[in-house]
């Protein structure tokens, strides 16, 4: 588990909150669940290749703007 903070200006809005999958479709199925609960789209699910091409992710903001993002990173789970 990670956990990391940086600068930023400080406000109601200014929280991400990354949560990590155990794979590809429990990414999609985090995303299309907090869309139904009312989430607002920040990152449809798919490849981050500018951070890894294995770096899978959607990100949404919560009712109260707040940042998640669902990740699944291969290289963490393979054994």
């Amino acid at each position: 588990m990670f956990f990391w903070l940086r600068e930023g200006v400080v406000e109601g809005r200014a929280v991400h909150v990354g949560l990590v999958a155990r794979s590809r479709e429990d990414v999609n199925a985090a995303y299309a669940a907090a869309i139904d609960a009312g989430a607002t789209d920040n990152g449809a699910p798919g490849v981050r290749a500018h951070y890894d091409p294995r770096y899978y992710a959607a990100n949404v903001l919560d009712p109260d703007g707040y940042s998640l993002e669902f990740v699944y990173k291969s290289w963490q789970h393979d054994h």
